[in-house]
């Protein structure tokens, strides 16, 4: 077919078909017609092509513009059940080529007709562990090279219900696309349930923002479950916040149990009024049915739609990661992205004696109870020296994913380890972290796997110079995030809004003269990697410019630091939420020198580094005094939370 269904979307609202089981069903076939495979419909491309032929040509016979192959089951774990998963590749290809028949035959220079490689959701979930990222990757992998071989026009990844394995289905038939030298658009339906989300649990915008992480999916929609009067709500949000085509398919409303067996009461009238209406004020591009829509559902949708063009829609597409539950802004209206920073073996004491006797419940509740603190995102770290990551991840992850609703920023220094926790996200993760410290191999290595998982980054302002890898200086931060925006973004084609640039923050701790402009310079440097690259983000690891100081003094200045860094475009930090106080709150004598501080305001007599702690020298005496006093524990922990004191609060935790 040499007309692009893509382009043909642009131009006009095309109309699918309708329901390949239901259609199937109506034939009352023998079990011998199943090669003795009860409800294994797939196999009937090869034992009752005529069968499947017949229903295909009955939606193009009323005018539908495109047919789904009967391929809904035909990946290799699903024919598995039956014994067929060697027979993948050539059921696909069969099925695809009785479509291909029946569209050719049908088409003509203004109406042109089109196959579309359906490949349902399968019989288990990644998410719930019923099956892994690499066996689904391979049993689509199989299936795509079959459609691929009938000569599908595109992929429909349909009916899916665990974000997980859409995104596996799409790896999937990029590989083979690539395998095979053609390239089809990938389109992919969600189903939500009546509960209103995903069955895992996934909320609409959650969905959108792990699809839309792949440039080759051009068309997102929802499918199944439901009528379209169910769906409306879902179809407005989609039509609100996703930049792709959309493609509506629900059944012949809710289902119902008649004399033992599914009956769907939604008339064809009533199934072409909804679907004119989500064109017309929703914007969809494409129409059609799924559970219990006949050839006289399509016929009267056909009618209604004619051949109107599609309307313009203005989504608002912000940037943004998500879970497997919730999509989270990069950037936050009234506050930044909070990274939580105690999921992590070099930043906690208490996380990494968990990880290291296996308590995963105990881990699980850390993070739980970060995101109840105001963590917007987790991060997760499982580093440590002599020990192999990738079981580490693969059970931090593992569960984090399932239990926790906050999206995960995996960090790692090894890619086998990051992939490990990639391969368990069915949300958009960002990744921490990349850099130039050791040239562009190692960046090389890691920015493939944000392109495969569909992930966001951190890029840290550090380059191979022996004497200065680390920037210190404005000039250097700059210099360094364009370098590695224009590699990520040209070499690689990942999207700037994936760049999320840490400029490094220094501890002002040391009074060196070489460190006395570390603050000022960060700030300045995210200012200008803002103002260059506005499509790019800027994240901190805040506590860092704090180092070496007592707990009440880190307070005020991570806290004064943060408020400055926002004001120049900062829009995420790795905190401990609740050791951030709002700037207004902050005694003004603290606020002003640390402010001193950071902008180097030192002038003859007067040192902000010595009057900082100065100003904290009393309550800190005295708390010390205090924290000999308490022998019952609440009170002590209670103590401590108030201080601020991380160190101690870990210690009497342990």
């Amino acid at each position: 077919m040499t007309d692009n269904i893509i382009d043909i979307m642009r131009e006009r609202v095309l109309v699918f078909d309708g329901a390949m089981g239901t259609s199937l069903h109506t034939f009352d076939l023998p079990l011998s017609d199943y090669d003795g495979h009860e409800n294994c419909v797939d196999i009937l491309v090869k034992t009752r092509p005529d069968v499947v032929a017949k229903v295909h040509r009955s939606f193009f016979e009323i005018g539908s513009d495109a047919v789904s192959t009967n391929t809904f089951g035909a990946n290799k774990i699903v024919l598995s059940d039956f014994g067929l998963s060697d027979l993948a590749r050539t059921l696909n290809r069969m099925a695809a080529e009785i479509a291909r028949k029946e569209a050719d035959a049908f088409s003509t220079p203004d109406k042109p007709r089109f196959v579309i490689g359906s490949m349902g959701p399968g019989t288990r979930l990644p998410t719930l562990r019923q099956t892994d990222w690499d066996a689904l990757v391979d049993s689509y992998t199989e299936q795509a090279r079959g459609l691929i071989d009938g000569g599908a026009d595109a992929f429909l990844v349909e009916t899916c219900q665990d974000i997980l394995q859409s995104k596996s289905a799409i790896i999937a038939c990029t590989d083979a696309m690539e395998e095979l030298g053609r390239e089809l658009p990938i389109f992919c339906t969600v189903t939500i349930e009546t509960t209103g989300t995903m069955l895992v649990g996934t909320e609409m915008a959650a969905a959108i923002v792990a699809l839309e992480s792949y440039d080759a999916v051009k068309v997102i929609g929802l499918n199944c479950a439901t009528g379209p009067q169910e769906m409306s709500e879902h179809i407005r949000q989609l039509s609100a916040l996703s930049d792709r085509m959309l493609l509506v398919q629900p059944n012949a409303g809710l289902p119902q149990l008649v004399d033992g067996k599914p009956h769907y009461a939604l008339t064809p009238d009533e199934l072409a009024k909804w679907l004119t209406e989500f064109i017309e004020i929703d914007g969809v591009n494409a129409v059609g049915g799924c559970c219990g829509t006949t050839p006289a559902h399509l016929k009267r949708l056909v009618e209604a739609v004619g051949t109107r063009k599609p309307i313009v829609r203005e989504p608002k597409r912000e940037p943004a990661v998500s879970s497997i539950y919730q999509a989270v802004a990069m950037r936050q209206d009234n506050s930044f992205l909070i990274v939580g920073e105690r999921s992590n073996t070099n930043g906690s004491r208490k996380f990494k004696r968990l990880l290291l006797e296996g308590e995963i419940d105990q881990l699980v509740a850390m993070g739980r109870e970060q995101v109840a603190e105001g963590a917007h995102v987790l991060d997760v770290c499982v580093d440590y020296v002599g020990r192999d990551g990738v079981p580490d991840m693969q059970m931090v992850v593992g569960r984090y994913a399932q239990d926790i609703t906050a999206p995960l920023m995996l960090d790692s220094t090894e890619p086998a380890v990051i992939e490990a926790g990639l391969k368990l996200c069915g949300g958009k993760c960002i990744v921490n972290s990349i850099n130039l410290e050791d040239g562009e191999k190692r960046f090389d290595e890691i920015c493939p796997l944000l392109k495969r998982y569909g992930a966001a980054c951190v890029a840290l302002t550090i380059d191979e110079d022996p004497q200065a890898g680390m920037a210190k200086t404005a000039d250097r931060k700059l210099a360094i995030a364009q370098r590695i925006h224009d590699l990520v973004t040209k070499r690689h084609g990942i999207r700037a809004s994936d760049l999320i640039f840490d400029a490094l923050t220094f501890t002002l701790a040391t009074g060196n003269e070489d460190d006395r402009r570390l603050g000022v310079e960060t700030i300045e440097g995210i200012r200008r990697i803002k103002e260059a690259m506005p499509d790019c983000h800027a994240i901190l690891g805040l506590s860092n410019v704090s180092f070496g100081l007592k707990p009440p003094v880190r307070k005020v200045l991570n806290s004064v630091f943060l408020h400055h860094a926002r004001e120049v475009g900062l829009d995420s930090a790795i905190v401990h939420a609740t050791g951030i106080l709002p700037y207004y709150k902050i005694d003004d004598k603290q606020k002003k020198t640390a402010e001193d501080l950071i902008f180097d305001r030192r002038e003859d007599g007067y040192d902000p580094l010595m009057e900082l702690i100065g100003l904290f020298t009393d309550a800190d005496s005295t708390s010390s005094k205090e924290r000999k006093k308490p022998a019952n524990v609440e009170e002590r922990l209670k103590l401590r939370i108030i201080e601020g004191d991380r160190v101690g609060l870990d210690a009497d935790l342990t």
